[in-house]
């Protein structure tokens, strides 16, 4: 799990390795020191060591490799639930909620807020994410499905892998592309220089996998573009790598686009965007009992005071 913090001011003439064990819950400081000198930290401005004195207000990155944290513990978290049954749960995902528990992130997220409600989706999947049929990033909002039981877990894991699932995003992308409709099949994998990013790689450079998105502009907005993205494949950061490649990165997005924040002068008192703007919009999905069932989340209010009315997913 990648880890994005700013040092605050008081946290200044503290060590870099000990401020990171102290802020992150189950990362010691001897994995904040191995995880440091393996090159899985960034600080900026400046360099990672694990003595760095901190001044505060740099901008910090951990990745901490995906390992199993103990047995999620269920918490009264509410959630905007879109439909349940004795099968599946299908949520919208606020932005900022993390899915799962992981070093550094063990309580808030959606499995332990799914185990307050649903205590018997602890019998799908490993003990730290029961029922997790796919992910979202933290800060992309809208529909996430959660399997209920080992039967619903295993056969949607199956649609996933066979692409029987039928996915739509919304993206607030930099710019105006030439064409109302645009694709992108460039294989992604680690960023040869960044740890935290992927890139467009070539096949067969590294651990890059095929991917495919295609792109349909929904409005023009003056410098920048609404999208509805049709990922065909489900890569890490797939629909904000493919975007950034094309010249059209995610508004907000800090990892490939220009600024944390957007626009980047607020005017008027408008409130800036604080996140990537991508959201989950739809998904269509093979039900554990037989047919087919879609679902679709709201516009969250951040992105929707952007947009014109009547803006929604298609149905092709």
């Amino acid at each position: 799990m990648l880890h994005e913090l700013t040092v605050p001011r008081d946290a200044a003439g503290q060590r870099l390795d000990l401020w990171l064990s102290a802020t992150l819950p189950g990362c010691t400081r001897s994995l904040v020191q191995r995880l440091i000198k393996d090159g899985l930290c960034s600080v900026h401005p400046g360099a990672a060591r694990a003595g760095r004195s901190l001044t505060g207000g740099e901008l910090v990155s951990l990745e901490v490799p995906e390992a199993e944290p103990m047995e999620a513990v269920p918490e009264a978290i509410p959630l905007s639930v879109l439909h349940e049954d004795e099968h599946i749960v299908v949520i919208d995902k606020p932005a900022g909620m993390v899915v799962h528990p992981a070093i550094g992130h063990l309580r808030g997220t959606l499995v332990n807020a799914v185990l307050g409600r649903w205590p018997d989706a602890r019998d799908g999947g490993e003990p730290w994410r029961p029922g997790v049929v796919h992910r979202l990033d933290a800060e992309t909002s809208g529909v996430i499905v959660v399997a209920r039981t080992a039967q619903a877990l295993a056969f949607l894991q199956a649609a996933w892998a066979e692409r029987r699932v039928q996915k739509r995003y919304l993206a607030l992308a930099a710019g105006s592309p030439r064409a109302d409709w645009m694709a992108c099949d460039g294989w992604i994998g680690r960023h040869p220089k960044d740890f935290r990013r992927r890139a467009v790689r070539q096949p067969g450079e590294g651990d890059a996998k095929e991917a495919r998105t295609t792109f349909v502009v929904l409005h023009r907005g003056s410098g920048w573009s609404a999208l509805e993205c049709r990922p065909v494949t489900g890569r890490t950061h797939q629909i904000r790598v493919h975007l950034a490649h094309l010249g059209h990165a995610v508004l907000a997005d800090p990892l490939y686009g220009r600024s944390r924040t957007w626009p980047l002068h607020v005017e008027d008192g408008q409130p800036a965007l604080r996140r990537h703007a991508l959201h989950a919009w739809t998904l269509r999905i093979p039900h554990p009992s037989g047919g087919e069932m879609s679902f679709t989340a709201p516009l969250p209010a951040d992105l929707a005071r952007l947009l014109p009315p009547g803006i929604a997913p298609s149905s092709r």
